[in-house]
This record gives C-alpha cells, sequence and structure tokens, in this order.
C-alpha cells in the first residue's frame, strides 16, 4: 500500500524529504535545492499530511527520521533507483545513468565474495559503480533502515522480517591457535576483532571450550591481520574455516581442535524494491 501511495506523492515533497535526510537540516536542504527553509518546510509537511504521519524530529543533533520517515527513505530509494533504470532503458544515447550499489559486510565476505561478484557484474553492465563499507560488527541493520547502504551480510536469525533476503551457505568457525600454543600447557590468550563483538564469547559457550585468560585479550580491527598475530604467538583466535584455510598456506597456524567447529548460517539482506533491476537481480543470483 505504501508503494502505491509513494508513487502517486509530488516529487516536490520527496525531493524536500530526501534533502533533508541527506543535509540533517532544513537549512541545508534549502540552500542544496535553491528554495527557501519556509519553503521545504512546507513541501515536508505537505507530504506528512498526505501520509498522516511524522516523519522527522527535530533534535539538537539535526532533524533525524521517525519509524515512519525511516520507511519512506527505503521506498523513496527504491523509487530513485527504479526511476534511474527506466531512463537508462528508454535512453536514445548511449550513454546509461551511473548507479552506486553500497554493501555492507565483514572483511572476509568483501574480498572473497562480493569483489569477484563484483567484478562480475562490472563486464555486463559498465554503469554500475561499487561502494564498499567494510564492517565487522554483525550490527548492520541500521544502516540499511536508514538508507546508509543498499546491502548486508548478516546471521540468518538477525534478519528483519521486513526486509527481503538470500539465505546464503552455512559457514564453519574454528579456533585457531600458532605453533607455541600447541606446545604450552598455559592458556592461551585471546586476540579478538572488537570489545563490543559477542561472537567469540558465543563460539567458546557453544563449544563448550574452557579458557581463564578470557577477559585480557588482544585486539585488532581487520581481521585479515588476525592470522599474523596468532603466527607471532601472540595468541589463539576464532576463524571462517575457508579463511583459516587460504591463511595457513601462508602462515604457521593450525586448527586446535579439528573435530570442534561452529556453524552459522549467513543471509544477504535488502530493502524491499518496487522492481528488481535486472543487475539487482543477477547480483542476488550469484549468491
Amino acid at each position: 500500500m505504501l508503494a502505491s501511495i509513494i508513487m502517486s506523492l509530488s516529487n516536490l515533497g520527496l525531493d524536500a524529504f530526501l534533502q533533508i535526510y541527506r543535509e540533517g537540516t532544513v537549512q541545508g536542504a534549502a540552500k542544496s535545492l535553491g528554495l527557501t527553509p519556509t519553503a521545504i518546510t512546507q513541501r515536508v509537511r505537505s507530504l506528512e499530511k498526505d501520509l498522516h504521519t511524522t516523519l522527522f524530529l527535530r533534535t539538537k543533533k539535526g532533524m533525524l527520521l521517525t519509524d515512519a520517515g525511516k520507511k519512506l527513505l527505503q521506498f523513496a530509494q527504491a523509487k530513485e533507483v527504479m526511476e534511474s533504470d527506466i531512463l537508462s532503458k528508454i535512453s536514445s544515447e548511449a550513454r546509461v545513468s551511473p548507479i552506486i550499489l553500497r554493501f555492507s559486510a565483514s572483511t572476509y565476505y568483501t574480498y572473497s565474495k562480493l569483489l569477484p561478484i563484483a567484478e562480475k557484474l562490472k563486464t555486463k553492465y559498465e554503469h554500475l559503480y561499487f561502494d564498499f563499507d567494510v564492517d565487522d560488527n554483525d550490527d548492520k541493520i541500521e544502516k540499511l533502515k536508514e538508507g546508509k547502504t543498499d546491502f548486508i551480510i548478516i546471521p540468518r536469525e538477525a534478519v528483519p522480517l521486513e526486509f527481503d533476503s538470500k539465505l546464503l551457505k552455512k559457514r564453519k568457525y574454528v579456533l585457531v591457535g600458532g605453533s607455541h600454543f600447541k606446545k604450552s600447557k598455559k592458556d592461551p590468550v585471546i586476540i579478538d576483532y572488537a570489545k563490543k563483538d559477542p561472537f567469540t564469547d558465543m563460539f567458546f559457550k557453544k563449544l563448550k571450550i574452557k579458557y581463564n585468560q578470557l577477559k585480557n585479550r588482544h585486539y585488532v580491527n581487520n581481521t585479515l591481520m588476525i592470522p599474523k598475530l596468532i603466527e607471532a604467538n601472540l595468541g589463539v583466535a576464532v576463524l571462517d574455516e575457508e579463511h583459516f584455510k587460504q591463511a595457513k598456506a601462508r602462515y604457521k597456524i593450525f586448527n586446535l581442535y579439528p573435530s570442534k567447529f561452529y556453524e552459522i548460517e549467513w543471509a544477504i539482506v535488502w530493502m524491499p524494491r518496487l522492481e528488481m533491476p535486472g543487475y539487482i537481480n543477477d547480483l542476488v543470483s550469484e549468491f
């Protein structure tokens, strides 16, 4: 229902709405569109009247989207993509409007999956450009809700019902250590990605592996660096099994418990679209 309403809304109101979101203030939106702040405010109020809801909250940090505003943003951005795709199809010129696809995914998913897919898509769709947000935290949902990215890759159980998604194959995670640990009887120090990341603790709990040194850890905010730290005997870490196998060819690291692993099913998630352009269908089918 919302989709059909948005299709009939005035582009003037939607333009004002989107510009306030992008600039953060009414004044910024007015300057960007070459209008007065009063004109911008009137257009947004007219839009809110059509939708029977409030779209923004005025705070000290600027204009923040309400839940209804976030939902409108999703559909408005989808409408922009669809319009761009349609215009490119009917263009009498050979030139095609550039389209940017934004991804938010872990380091390993970005370089092992997304980059090869992007390379393949680029050969077919020359007007596509890519924006990779490499983020090893699992909490990426807000980025999608706020329109800061187009696709996220997160664990299956974290996928919100209101979004479209495709399940990816399950991935195994293993505990990896260096040569020093194999000879030592002491509990190792844990090497982790971030203090707020609960994954390592969850791994130890699920597999019932008990170490005394779980609180004091080494941290590195690039997961591709972890095998190097393991080889330097700074500690042990939980790695994606595929990442471990590739790193093993370069570093002297070992799977400490070959019979133990933790399995997670992942999903690629995107906001519902009024129409799925060909390049989106091709992208999703590659997973």
